[in-house]
């Protein structure tokens, strides 16, 4: 779904969700207050930020699906060479890491059809989603249904994400969290198309059962074409470690953080420029839930207008921080907002930056 703006560039729109209304979960005027707080005054800026950049968007695309084909042929040449050749184990070893941070990606830009900002039209944008979906064995429809619950009622007892709205017991919460890290993301594959069918309207089950139907023939195809293991190494490899490095970006983006402050809801973690394009610049997701219809190739110069300007946020430097700092916290089961920091939202925005308080590996 696009609007057309000045010279006809599209600005990219979240389509709405299906269900109720943004205005029946209780926490919606909190973040409504904090995007207008955030937004004040810097308005020509965000609305140039909306505008999609189709050719940007391809290139970036064009890369991972690059990096993926590349890694395979890597970790092919590698294979080829036999068990016994230990001086093809390298190649195969980047091969596969290629491949894995290529799909994670993959999993990233489909987030962004989600929202409606990976293309400005909307059968480009669903079914380029769907194909990337066939990477790590979901259906866009039905992610786009949960995806789009965690936005609408993050902060909400609804908010399919935080495992404090199934759990009320302290060691058992902790122990989800680990649960997330080690098995999370197989259960979301099973669970995810069946929570979305359940809270999706008819047109979404259609859209749902169409796009698993997809899958199971290319699946078939690709079963059928491709020996077992050889996929086992070039795709099922690959996809595992993507796996938990997804369940890792999850669990910094809202874990040990505080639901119910929409400043604090959301981690941002100002990762180095590798990382940061690796993760198409998902780092910054505070600043992706106060304007998630600002594509991510947009994010970082989100994140230097309303830097400056926030009162409060979880925050770090990288996830390995992040992930030491929640190993430690585990000790003690401390629920303290990882990360936080007062930032007197407007003090230094002559400085046009706020420094972190010091955790950083």
């Amino acid at each position: 779904m696009s609007l057309v703006g000045q010279g006809d560039a599209p600005l990219a729109v979240s389509p709405p969700p299906p269900g109720p209304a943004v205005a029946d979960a209780p926490a919606a005027p909190l973040h409504a207050a904090a995007r207008r707080q955030m937004a004040g005054g810097i308005e020509t800026q965000l609305a140039a930020l909306r505008r999609l950049d189709a050719r940007k968007r391809a290139g970036e695309l064009g890369l991972f699906v690059a990096l993926f084909a590349g890694g395979t042929m890597l970790n092919r040449w590698g294979l080829g060479a036999g068990s016994g050749a230990w001086s093809h184990a390298l190649p195969r070893i980047a091969g596969t890491l290629c491949a894995a941070v290529a799909i994670n990606a993959f999993i990233l830009f489909m987030h962004e059809g989600m929202h409606g900002t990976l293309f400005g039209g909307g059968l480009a944008n669903r079914w380029v989603s769907v194909a990337l979906g066939t990477t790590f064995c979901l259906s866009f429809t039905s992610y786009r249904v949960m995806h789009q619950r965690h936005h609408r009622y993050l902060g909400d007892p609804r908010d399919p994400d935080d495992y404090a709205n199934y759990i009320g017991n302290r060691p058992l919460l902790w122990a989800m969290h680990y649960m997330r890290l080690i098995v999370g993301v197989y259960v979301y594959i099973v669970m995810i198309p069946i929570l979305a069918y359940r809270h999706s309207g008819p047109a979404d089950r259609r859209r749902i059962l169409v796009e698993y139907v997809v899958l199971a023939a290319v699946y078939a195809a690709l079963f059928s074409a491709v020996p077992a293991g050889l996929l086992l190494y070039l795709w099922l490899i690959p996809l595992v470690l993507a796996a938990h490095m997804t369940a890792i970006r999850g669990l910094t983006q809202h874990g040990i953080a505080e639901a119910a402050d929409p400043f604090l809801a959301s981690r941002s973690i100002q990762a180095n420029a590798v990382v940061a394009f690796c993760l198409l610049h998902e780092n910054y997701h505070l600043e992706h839930h106060l304007f998630p219809e600002i594509p991510s190739y947009h994010l970082a110069e989100v994140h230097r207008l309303i830097w400056p300007r926030l009162p409060r946020a979880v925050t770090g430097r990288s996830y390995l921080g992040f992930l030491w700092r929640f190993f430690a916290a585990t000790l003690r089961m401390d629920d303290t907002p990882i990360g936080r920091a007062d930032l007197d939202g407007g003090k230094d925005r002559a400085a046009g930056r706020v420094e972190l308080i010091g955790w950083e590996v």
